[in-house]
C-alpha cells in the first residue's frame, strides 16, 4: 500500500514538472509577434524625420521603421521589429 502512494506521488510530480518545463521552454521562443518591416513604403535613402522608436530583433532602437529599412539595406540582414517603442 505504501509502494502505491510513492507510486502516485511521483506520478504527480513527474506530471508537474513536466508542465513546468513546457512553459518555460516556451517563455524562451522567439515570440510570433515579431513582425517584417514595411519596407517597400518607403523611397530609400531619404526617410522622415518622425520620431516613431522601434525595437529590432538585434536589440538597437531605431528612430523609426524607416531607419531600421535603411540599416536593412545597408548591411543585408533580416532584422524583425520586436515591438513599436525603445528596447
Amino acid at each position: 500500500m505504501a509502494l502505491l502512494a510513492v507510486r502516485l506521488v511521483l506520478l504527480l510530480l513527474a506530471g508537474d514538472l513536466a508542465a513546468s518545463l513546457d512553459s518555460l521552454s516556451s517563455e524562451f521562443d522567439q515570440p510570433s509577434e515579431y513582425r517584417t518591416p514595411n519596407c517597400n513604403q518607403y523611397k530609400l535613402p531619404g526617410c522622415p524625420r518622425d520620431f516613431s522608436p522601434v525595437c529590432g530583433s538585434d536589440m538597437s532602437t531605431y528612430p523609426n521603421e524607416c531607419t531600421l529599412c535603411m540599416k536593412i539595406r545597408e548591411d543585408g540582414h533580416d532584422i524583425k521589429i520586436i515591438r513599436s517603442g525603445p528596447c
